[in-house]
């Protein structure tokens, strides 16, 4: 085994471990802008979802997508992101 491997493999988990970190801290602040167009649309009397927004959402991210994932996976990464606001939305007494 190369004696930098150890060292190589422990910089790039150090890589990874920085990289989801910023991906949990921007999760969370997605979260808190969602509840604010919740909260406006509430105060509005506006429905809370909007299929057209959420496909167009969809669309965005697939362009986005630069790889190696695949859009087939990065739309279901952020179909999941989507259910689980969803979720944190209901559970916001506003």
């Amino acid at each position: 085994m190369n004696p930098d491997f150890k060292e190589q493999v422990s910089k790039y988990r150090d890589e990874i471990n920085r990289i989801d970190k910023e991906i949990v801290d921007y999760l969370n602040e997605r979260a808190r802008i969602v509840l604010e167009i919740k909260r406006l649309k509430k105060k509005n009397n506006l429905p809370l979802y909007d299929a057209k927004r959420e496909e167009e959402l969809l669309d965005n991210i697939a362009k986005y997508n630069k790889g190696p994932l695949y859009n087939d996976n990065i739309i279901q990464i952020f179909e999941s992101i989507l259910r689980n606001v969803q979720i944190l939305e209901r559970g916001e007494d506003l």
